[in-house]
C-alpha cells in the first residue's frame, strides 16, 4: 500500500491518496489536529511492552517504536517498499470537485495493528496497518501539516522527534588529518 500527502494552498487542505485503489480524500486542519493528537494518543496507549521489566516507560517505548518504524526496522517484507510518499509542494491548480471531504474519523489500535476510518458522507474508508505502517501514516500527516504552516497543537514529542541525530551518529568520523593538510599530503 502507498499513501501520499499533498498540501493544496488554494483549498487549505491536505489531499490524501491511498493506493492500490486510488482512493482520494481531503483532510482539513481540524481533522489533521485530531489525527496527530487524539488518534496518536489512542495508538500510543497500546504500545507493547507494558509490564516487562526493563522495557521502559510507555513514552520511551512509543518513541523507540516510532524510531524503528521510521528506520524501516521490524517490517514485514511486503511493507519494505515505498510505504509513504510526501510532497512538499503541489501543482498550482485547484482540486477536482470529485475528491470527497473527510468529515469524521474512527480509530482502533492493538499491540500489533492500528486502523483508521475516514468518514466520507455515508461511507467510511478503513485502513488497517501494522504498527510500523501507522507510525508512517501519522508522521506523513504531521510533516505535511507542518509544511502547510498549520502549527498543530499538542503533537506528541515522539511524533516530531528529529531522526537526523541517529543518522549522523551512524556516519564514520571525518579524517581530521585531511583538514590539517590542504594539499592532501
Amino acid at each position: 500500500m502507498s499513501t501520499s500527502f499533498t498540501y493544496f494552498e488554494a483549498e487549505d487542505r491536505i489531499l490524501v491518496v491511498i493506493e492500490p485503489g486510488t482512493h482520494k480524500l481531503w483532510l482539513t486542519r481540524r481533522l489533521a489536529q485530531a489525527i496527530v493528537h487524539d488518534i496518536a494518543g489512542i495508538f500510543a496507549s497500546q504500545v507493547p511492552g507494558g509490564g516487562i521489566p526493563g522495557a521502559g516507560s510507555a513514552e520511551e517505548r512509543i518513541a523507540l517504536e516510532h524510531q524503528m518504524a521510521m528506520n524501516g526496522e521490524d517490517l514485514p517484507q511486503e511493507e519494505g517498499g515505498k510505504a509513504m510518499q510526501y510532497s512538499s509542494s503541489a501543482p498550482p491548480r485547484r482540486s477536482a470537485d470529485e475528491t470527497p471531504l473527510c468529515t469524521g474519523l474512527d480509530a482502533k489500535a492493538g499491540s500489533s495493528y492500528a486502523s483508521i476510518g475516514f468518514v466520507i458522507g455515508d461511507a467510511t474508508l478503513n485502513l488497517k496497518l501494522s504498527r510500523a505502517g501507522f507510525h508512517r501514516l501519522l508522521r506523513g500527516i504531521a510533516l505535511c501539516s507542518n509544511q502547510a504552516g498549520w502549527q498543530l497543537q499538542d503533537v506528541p514529542a515522539w511524533l516530531t522527534q528529529s531522526l537526523l541525530g541517529d543518522l549522523l551518529a551512524s556516519l564514520p568520523p571525518l579524517d581530521e588529518s585531511a583538514d590539517d593538510d590542504p594539499a592532501g599530503n
